[in-house]
């Protein structure tokens, strides 16, 4: 990307005039000179303004911007009071140009977290600082990204949900570096979204590093294990709670997932809990069927005789218990059935509701509201041609999107909070089933077993066998869901081992990466310490060799220097003039050989502490022919004859070898701030 033009336009007080400024670039150098407080940094602050980076000058909206844009400034002796003013940006990149215009002070109150856009022609809105910004269509950063041809990196998280690693105001501080604080540090102006390590995550980003991505990979892998790890202990738990109420042991998996192996889990088996020659499961379940056999035998040598009138009554009772027990599962079972119809239809509505809240959010953001005079055809929302009396009942209703924005809003906390107790519900609503359905089995079994009670010689005998029979034939279900559960779990459990090992595996592949990140970071570091020899910036407060970058911590992927082992920060082990040389290495090659760079670079003043002059013109020199565009501001300085002969020095080493493009912003005599009239607009050289 390269920035085409800045410009500003102020309707004053008691003057038909517009005043304001047009400053136009090109590629390669460009150099706004002038003298201090000639209004250099009015007209960055509008680049940084007109981009939605104003955050990197340290304030929010149009309060970092010089008062002369928004309250007053003086022209030829006179005082004038701003009543509205804008500024625009163009900028292009390949075959694209945008014009990018935002308001700094409105009559109509206009947004200023509003960006209107012209691009062939056509206009668009776009709001910023606001949710959304970064994703959807009408976001002005998402806009900027796709105009630059940036891709933020992103990661799913542990819920497949979508999170950014980093947003482009992290990304213009190796970009924009301003006068008072920009060099101070490296990334100094980078805002904090808290987010970890952003200075790191930003050189990541621009040379295109896989730890960037595999760093939070990595994390993400971390929550997951963390995940299987619970649910190992969850089902681990949930079995052996069942097996210590019924007197059984598990014998062969261990409660941490980390002592287990596929083959221990498919061996495992459930023991009686009893003595050394307990028996297991299965033989304790062929044991119950043995002695039923036996009562059964017993049974039938017991001689028949007719139902006995108590009997009679005993099968009545428990057959109409039986139907009410089939009632009553018929209506749990269409209950079910009923809910899961709900909760269907209410995630279908609720989508809809999430579409229609984005999209008039989207809209009030952008103020982008019909006037009620205009002749509306077509939806402000949907898009959709309008017949003529429906524009009428648009126009006569005043439609109000922040009313709308509320009832949808409370509709979608009644989805969500049914959502929220719908598990429960049906959790709540299969017990009932299953503690019913478990009744009507036993009821069941005991129709069967009082039919059997005929004819017999010694009733209570045979009642008791009846009883015994029943007794055994539960204990004997009982076990055998246990023995159904288990082996469920266990197939669990061999699927969370495996999920595991694969997520160590991912984690472990991870690491690989570093070899080829070590490569690029090499080449990254020779070309910085290139510029840092004497042939160009002279750095002198170290031996440029013991300069380096490092991808491990302390100060990962930022200069320091090395010396035997010891590494200690560049910026504390340097001079002040010489960290701002270092600086100058580190963004020029960012800007030369990043993968993910915006495209250019802006100096507020570089020629901070004291700067010999050799230096600086071998920083305009070198920028001249880096074939990137570079904007530099420097301030004439002529206090005195030496200051003047440097700054006349400085600007003749820029023969036809090193071409610059000079905007003096002091040209017009009657100007304050680089503001004037537009007829008398005329900043360049």
């Amino acid at each position: 990307m390269e920035i085409v033009k800045v410009s500003a336009r102020l309707d004053v007080k008691n003057d038909i005039r517009q005043f304001g400024f047009d400053v136009n670039f090109k590629s390669g150098l460009n150099i706004i000179s002038g003298h201090n407080s000639s209004g250099k940094s009015t007209i960055i602050s509008s680049i940084y303004y007109c981009l939605g980076m104003e955050q990197l000058l340290g304030g929010n909206r149009a309060s970092v911007l010089d008062l002369s844009l928004q309250k007053k400034f003086e022209f030829s002796g006179r005082s004038y009071e701003v009543l509205q003013s804008t500024t625009e940006l163009t900028i292009k990149n390949l075959d694209r140009e945008a014009t990018l215009k935002r308001y700094i002070k409105s009559f109509d109150d206009e947004s200023k977290n509003k960006i209107i856009i012209t691009e062939s022609g056509i206009k668009k809105s776009f709001y910023l600082h606001s949710q959304g910004d970064h994703e959807r269509d009408e976001g002005f950063y998402k806009w900027l990204c796709e105009f630059i041809g940036i891709v933020l990196p992103k990661v799913e998280d542990i819920d497949n949900g979508i999170v950014k690693t980093i947003y482009l105001q992290n990304i213009f501080p190796c970009a924009l570096i301003e006068q008072t604080k920009g060099w101070s540090d490296f990334f100094a102006q980078m805002p904090n979204f808290g987010i970890k390590d952003s200075k790191q995550k930003l050189v990541e980003f621009l040379l295109d590093l896989e730890s960037l991505k595999n760093e939070f990979q990595y994390d993400v892998l971390k929550q997951k294990e963390t995940k299987v790890k619970q649910e190992w202990v969850d089902r681990y738990s949930n079995i052996e709670k069942i097996c210590n109420s019924n007197g059984l042991i598990i014998r062969g998996i261990d409660p941490d997932i980390s002592s287990n192996t596929l083959r221990k889990i498919f061996s495992a088996k459930l023991r009686q809990a009893v003595s050394d020659d307990a028996l297991s499961l299965d033989s304790y379940i062929e044991k119950l069927i043995e002695e039923k056999n036996v009562l059964v035998v017993e049974s039938k040598n017991i001689t028949s005789h007719e139902l006995s009138s108590e009997v009679k009554k005993n099968v009545g009772r428990v057959r109409y218990e039986l139907s009410q027990f089939n009632r009553q599962l018929g209506i749990i079972n269409k209950e079910i059935a009923n809910e899961k119809l709900k909760f269907i239809s209410y995630k279908d509505s609720l989508q809809k509701i999430n579409i229609e809240i984005q999209r008039i959010d989207s809209a009030i953001k952008l103020e982008d509201f019909y006037s009620l005079s205009e002749n509306i055809e077509n939806c402000p929302l949907c898009d959709n041609e309008l017949a003529l009396d429906q524009r009428l009942n648009i126009a006569d209703s005043k439609i109000d999107l922040k009313e709308s924005l509320v009832f949808l809003k409370s509709q979608r906390n009644l989805y969500e909070s049914y959502f929220v107790k719908y598990n429960k519900l049906i959790e709540d609503f299969e017990g009932i089933n299953e503690f019913i359905s478990s009744k009507i089995a036993d009821k069941k079994d005991e129709l069967k077993y009082i039919m059997k009670d005929v004819n017999s010689v010694d009733h209570s005998l045979v009642r008791l066998n009846v009883y015994k029979t029943i007794s055994i034939e539960n204990d004997i279900k009982n076990h055998l869901k246990i023995k159904k559960d288990f082996e469920k779990i266990k197939s669990d459990l061999k699927c969370l081992l495996i999920e595991l090992d694969e997520i160590n595996d991912k984690k472990d592949e991870l690491k690989i990466s570093d070899k080829s990140d070590n490569i690029k970071i090499n080449v990254f570091k020779e070309e910085m310490k290139r510029l840092l020899y004497k042939d160009y910036f002279y750095y002198t407060s170290n031996e440029v060799e013991n300069i380096t970058i490092k991808n491990k911590s302390p100060s990962r992927l930022l200069p320091v220097v090395e010396i035997k082992g010891d590494v200690q920060n560049v910026r504390l082990s340097s001079s002040a003039s010489d960290f701002i040389r270092v600086q100058w290495a580190f963004y020029l090659t960012l800007l030369k050989i990043s993968k993910n760079h915006p495209g250019f670079v802006v100096f507020d003043e570089p020629g901070q502490h004291a700067m010999n002059l050799e230096s600086m013109i071998s920083l305009l020199k070198y920028s001249s022919k880096i074939n990137k565009q570079v904007i530099m501001c420097i301030s004439k300085e002529t206090r005195n004859d030496s200051d003047t002969k440097n700054y006349n020095r400085l600007l003749s080493s820029l023969d036809e070898l090193y071409p610059c493009h000079l905007i003096d912003i002091d040209s017009n005599k009657n100007a304050n701030k680089c503001i004037s009239p537009l007829e008398s607009i005329g900043l360049e050289q």
